[in-house]
């Protein structure tokens, strides 16, 4: 009997990595055993298998395969791509430096557009060509502002055709219409559209266009209107904290996905627009436990995340500490990369530039730090060079500081942050905002205050990043 892989499926090789697959919609493939990927090899709707083998059994059950129709085939996407590269499943591709906004915090501002590079369209291509060399299949679209790139859908629709797949927009939302939606919807895609919304009165100073306020709104609620996964990113400062809450509070009612609260940091920009408005670390820690308790008591139903303090997921009732990285196996953890997004996801900049991530880039920058462009390949910045060393930099070589070294917290920090290290004191360093949050008592504070929000509400609150009492 003839079988064909299920339409969802696809095969992928990588050096380290020989025998994996993709689901459709996930972001990281699955591993085989050498056998199961041969037998999903060879079902192409071609070729017989017997239907009584106790793993062809095994994959019918489970929907990896299905009886071949007469004329079926496998689409380009699902065939096997032997990658002669390491695995890397993801990108965050900033398609454009380009923005419609003069945001007082990003060097990507309207006003700075004459310096801001754009990928064209035959770049465009290319990279996607790139892309499925290497086995990469998601994609993130950022920017500048990605939806002001002349040829945004045209990207969105190639890469449909391809087979990839886009989990996440960011975006402010401003070019935000019925029939974007509903066209990416229609293509399959169900990606999460990051809308940037810094606080109900603010928002129109902080992103230096009259009338940004009402357009985000617009843009979160049509989102949500038309069934598209919505999540809203608020930078928070001294200027905005009068209407945080109430803010964190609407997006809840509106029932966005997932709400996160980030730290403005201080960027050069920022510090020449907003003066001393930048939160200090325990400043911004002791935000986050408030407003994070006082979210509990409230009974909303959105994710909330402080970042790189901590997440709270109402469904369940649990939480976790963005501190707390261990998995509980110090000797493993020790050789796993110290940034597991880093490791899963390139971030590219508008002029093909690459860095372990976005928040890093500035960083990289300003130091004068070249890992690779793009331009020039990805193949070869995931075979060797500085880009690859960078993403696959073990913990124990970070934990070799000085400070991390002798730290009674360093098997659950697992040294913390890099582009938090690198931007509050050295790259290789300790991530100063981690000692800040175990050594000022942050872990027993929070949990006391999220116990007893809970308690408020009658919910069981749990922490699923928990650590053994050190005294």
């Amino acid at each position: 009997m003839k079988y064909i892989l299920n339409p969802n499926i696809a095969l992928r090789s990588w050096w380290l990595v020989p025998y994996a697959y993709y689901v459709k919609g996930v972001r990281r493939a699955q591993k085989l055993s050498p056998e199961e990927f041969e037998l999903l090899a060879s079902c192409d709707g071609t070729n017989e298998q017997d239907p009584e083998n106790h793993e062809v059994q095994h994959m019918l059950h489970h929907g990896m395969i299905a009886p071949a129709k007469e004329g079926d085939k496998l689409s380009d996407w699902q065939r096997v791509r032997i990658c002669n590269n390491r695995y890397m499943p993801g990108v965050n591709w900033s398609i454009t430096g380009k923005c419609n906004y003069n945001c007082k915090h990003c060097f990507m501002a309207k006003d700075n557009e004459r310096l801001m590079k754009e990928f064209s369209w035959e770049e465009m291509l290319a990279l996607l060509d790139e892309f499925d060399k290497c086995g990469i299949q998601t994609i993130e679209l950022t920017g500048g502002e990605p939806m002001l790139h002349p040829h945004f859908m045209d990207l969105v629709r190639e890469i449909h055709r391809r087979g990839m797949d886009i989990d996440v927009i960011l975006t402010n939302g401003a070019f935000i219409t019925e029939e974007i939606l509903r066209e990416i919807k229609d293509l399959g895609f169900n990606p999460l559209f990051k809308i940037s919304f810094d606080g109900l009165t603010h928002h129109d100073w902080m992103r230096g266009v009259k009338g940004a306020e009402e357009s985000a709104l617009r843009a979160i609620d049509l989102c949500l209107k038309e069934g598209i996964r919505t999540g809203v990113q608020i930078c928070i400062h001294r200027l905005n904290l009068d209407t945080l809450f109430d803010t964190v509070k609407l997006m809840g009612e509106k029932g966005v996905e997932w709400i996160r609260v980030i730290r403005t940091s201080e960027a050069p920009r920022w510090l020449e627009n907003a003066g001393d408005a930048c939160l200090g670390i325990e400043e911004y820690f002791d935000i986050g436990v408030d407003l994070m308790a006082k979210y509990i008591e409230t009974g909303l139903k959105s994710e909330l995340t402080v970042w790189q303090f901590g997440d709270y997921y109402p469904a369940s009732g649990a939480y976790r500490f963005h501190a707390v990285e261990g998995d509980g196996n110090f000797e493993k953890d020790l050789r796993r990369p110290t940034c597991r997004g880093a490791r899963g996801s390139m971030a590219i900049a508008s002029d093909g530039s690459v860095a372990p991530c976005n928040q890093m880039s500035g960083y990289f920058a300003q130091h004068g730090i070249n890992l690779g462009n793009v331009k020039n390949g990805v193949q070869p910045l995931l075979q060797e060079g500085d880009y690859l060393k960078s993403i696959v930099l073990p913990v124990s070589k970070v934990l070799e500081n000085p400070v991390c070294s002798v730290c009674k917290y360093r098997k659950y920090c697992l040294g913390g942050c890099r582009a938090i290290a690198g931007m509050l004191g050295e790259y290789m360093g300790p991530d100063l905002s981690k000692c800040i949050f175990y050594n000022k008592g942050y872990y027993e504070r929070t949990s006391k205050a999220f116990t007893a929000a809970g308690e408020k509400i009658g919910k069981k609150v749990c922490c699923i990043t928990p650590i053994e009492d050190e005294e």
